[in-house]
């Protein structure tokens, strides 16, 4: 017989794991970003090298270049050639300030956990992501959709 906690438990670590995997890949450009902005400038290698520091997930060179091939196409990154087939990448000033926003864009889904367990702000801060993402000193956002249909409802005020 299957023993069912068994199959369903997972180590805590895995869970970290897996939410950490699943950011990356969801904003690698995001990710890259705040590579950038911790060791600017610096090489792909360099990049996949910090990200696999950082979130115990590799990114394959096959993965990591298209996405930053898109944001120097987008003028949020800029390469310098260092070699015939090497370079190295910077944020520009429209890529710093798009990391800002994508940033705080981010930051709202984490107040919307807070909303939704309740303001479990320990349970929260216990997690290995989000703590990279904001400040530990979180201000409510007033523009959060959230707060902004509860005060529609008057339910806040």
């Amino acid at each position: 017989m299957v023993d069912v906690m068994k199959v369903l438990m997972k180590p805590p670590n895995a869970y970290m794991r897996e939410v950490d995997e699943k950011f990356v890949k969801a904003f690698l450009d995001v990710v890259i970003g705040l590579v950038l902005v911790k060791s600017r400038p610096a090489s792909g290698y360099r990049i996949i090298e910090r990200i696999y520091k950082v979130f115990n997930v590799f990114i394959a060179p096959s993965v990591l270049y298209p996405t930053l091939h898109s944001m120097v196409k987008k003028k949020l990154v800029v390469k310098h050639k260092t070699t015939r087939r090497g370079g190295i990448f910077m944020l520009t000033a429209s890529g710093e300030v798009w990391l800002k926003e994508m940033v705080k864009a981010l930051s709202n889904i984490r107040f919307s956990m807070m909303l939704l367990t309740g303001g479990c702000e320990e349970y929260l801060s216990s997690t290995s992501l989000l703590p990279l993402l904001v400040s530990e000193d979180l201000e409510p956002p007033d523009d959060h959709p959230l707060l902004i249909t509860l005060r529609a409802r008057r339910t806040l005020p």
